[in-house]
């Protein structure tokens, strides 16, 4: 099954967390920020979670930087609801949701992106079918579950992160699942990188 090559994107606190339990996930610091956009404008999708869509209500565009295209927005969601006035759903670029809910062909959603139902359902399908629609570059930025199902799968090449000085205690995981049944190393450190700001530091792993 081909896939497109998949990077694996986030910034978390000192203690694991992509944001608190009262909703805070503001990280980034500007250097950081800017890293994400050319990280964006370097592929051709940008993949979140449907949890991610409904409480971040992201935009999922590159900005503040130069870039000669936008990537298409992809939202993996099993039960599709969403409020249509999300920002994903009223501005462009074009917007993908993969679902395998049995009623995607009627859901309210269907004018405002294009619904895409798998059977058999899996991270590696969606993968496999944004392959087929020419995408050769992904860019997924969570949340926790859909980052553990990834990873789960083994579908991803890369797992970028950035370590903010922030410690959440309870909170959002950036793995958000159960055990991984892993008896070895799954990835392989390539590069770290003390960020601009001198206060966090960017990490990047490929997989074994």
């Amino acid at each position: 099954m081909k896939k497109p090559y998949i990077i694996i994107y986030s910034t978390i606190s000192l203690d694991g967390r992509l944001a608190s339990r009262s909703g805070f996930s503001k990280l980034s610091c500007k250097f950081d920020k800017k890293r994400q956009m050319i990280m964006r404008c370097n592929s051709d999708a940008i993949v979140i979670g449907g949890n991610t869509a409904r409480i971040d209500n992201p935009l999922l565009t590159v900005r503040e930087i130069h870039c000669d295209h936008q990537p298409i927005r992809v939202i993996i969601s099993h039960s599709l609801t969403f409020d249509p006035s999300l920002k994903i759903f009223r501005q462009p670029p074009l917007t993908f949701i993969y679902t395998d809910n049995e009623n995607a062909a009627s859901n309210r959603l269907s004018k405002a992106c294009t619904i895409i139902k798998l059977k058999p359902f899996s991270i590696c399908s969606v993968m496999n079918d944004l392959y087929i629609k020419g995408v050769r570059k992904v860019l997924i930025e969570g949340g926790g579950n859909l980052i553990f199902n990834t990873i789960k799968e083994g579908c991803y090449d890369e797992i970028r992160i950035t370590i903010s000085p922030y410690l959440m205690g309870d909170g959002v995981n950036f793995l958000n699942g159960k055990e991984l049944d892993l008896k070895k190393p799954s990835v392989k450190l390539i590069d770290t990188k003390l960020c601009e700001c001198k206060n966090e530091v960017h990490i990047i792993y490929k997989k074994i």
